[in-house]
């Protein structure tokens, strides 16, 4: 009898553990990602060992990543170039698509994200966030020669097309939610066809970034111009498996001695011509 009561209470003590397992598993969107196990030694040691530092980008994010002449460049470039320099290797950077930039984290493709991904609460229960390195704020465009558009209240019914699994789309989705608007929201893999619809007509607004229409603004002088923008906040950090501490912690390290010795405000001016405003 004792030897079976041993044994249902062994029985119940692994279920409860599994559970819990289960249950501080990494989700996204409340949706179970890709099984990952981190190296025997470390993720850190791994990439000493091969030689090479893996950054996955969606490199349609100007000043941030882009492809320039054929090659990727831009701030986040820059400084995951230079965190890769501090540990001794190679950057290698991978385009790929933002709406499953994430799951391809845990499917190993690469070993973080360091892509203008702003915080977000479905985000941190997926990934491990960095110290923030850049702010900027969600703005609502038009055409330039739209008229009956002046402010939010115009919004009610109107079609706004936005990035799929972006910041701004779930911001989108909220104002319209908050404010009764029933907005016919469209969501896009690339930004830039949501930008083509807005100029072709098949949409009435489009929400995106202030650093991004800056970039299209610069492309396209007066095509665009916006109509509505939220306060800054959207908190850019880098993103690694959470797993991975060994690499949060050095990455977190790395981020905070580029703010201290101005590093970090160097490239800010270089690419966006001014220094980035940070939380404290």
């Amino acid at each position: 009898m004792k030897t079976c009561k041993a044994l249902l209470l062994a029985g119940l003590v692994s279920l409860f553990a599994t559970a819990a397992v289960a249950q501080d598993a990494p989700t996204l969107n409340d949706k179970p990602l890709p099984d990952y196990a981190t190296p025997a030694g470390g993720l850190l040691a791994e990439i000493k060992t091969r030689g090479k530092l893996i950054n996955g980008v969606e490199a349609a994010t100007p000043p941030y990543e882009f492809i320039k002449d054929g090659e990727i460049v831009g701030f986040d470039i820059d400084l995951s170039r230079k965190f890769a320099e501090s540990l001794g290797v190679e950057l290698e950077v991978i385009d790929t698509q933002w709406s499953g930039v994430i799951p391809s984290l845990y499917s190993q493709k690469f070993d973080l994200i360091w892509s203008a991904m702003p915080i977000t609460p479905a985000r941190e229960k997926a990934v491990t966030f960095s110290p923030v390195y850049a702010t900027d704020r969600p703005v609502f465009l038009i055409r330039a020669d739209e008229t009956a558009i002046k402010s939010v209240e115009d919004f009610k019914g109107k079609r706004l097309g936005s990035q799929l699994n972006s910041s701004v789309a779930e911001q989108s989705k909220k104002l319209s939610d908050e404010k009764g608007l029933g907005m016919d929201i469209k969501l896009y893999d690339a930004i830039t066809s949501a930008y083509l619809d807005l100029q072709n007509g098949n949409l009435d607004i489009v929400t995106t970034s202030g650093d991004a229409f800056s970039e299209v603004d610069k492309a396209s002088p007066g095509k665009f111009k916006i109509v509505y923008e939220l306060p800054p906040n959207l908190f850019m950090a880098v993103a690694t498996r959470k797993q991975d501490t060994d690499l949060s912690a050095a990455v977190a390290t790395f981020i905070e001695e580029m703010k201290a010795n101005g590093e970090l405000d160097k490239l800010s001016e270089k690419w966006f011509g001014t220094k980035k405003a940070l939380p404290n």
